[in-house]
């Protein structure tokens, strides 16, 4: 993975789902479990957090292992794009 952190900048999940989501969810243009927190100003991953499939998520996942996209421009305009 990359040297960058996630900026939780979203592009990632919506424009391609994980295979976690996949899973769970079948084949879906945007992953459901993804959420735009307002406070953190950040997208969020909620199968991350899911209190039973959350631990086998972060690892299937690399949580903490850095940006899956480094180059993606969308890393320098962290905002909602949920209506765009």
């Amino acid at each position: 993975m990359s040297t960058k952190p996630c900026v939780g900048c979203g592009w990632c999940c919506l424009s391609d789902p994980c295979e976690v989501s996949h899973r769970k969810y079948g084949y879906m243009a945007r992953c459901p479990d993804l959420f735009w927190d307002e406070n953190l100003n950040r997208y969020i991953c909620r199968l991350m957090g899911d209190p039973v499939e959350g631990d086998d998520a972060r690892r299937q996942l690399f949580e903490g292992l850095g940006c899956c996209a480094p180059l993606v421009l969308w890393r320098n305009d962290v905002r909602n794009r949920d209506d765009d």
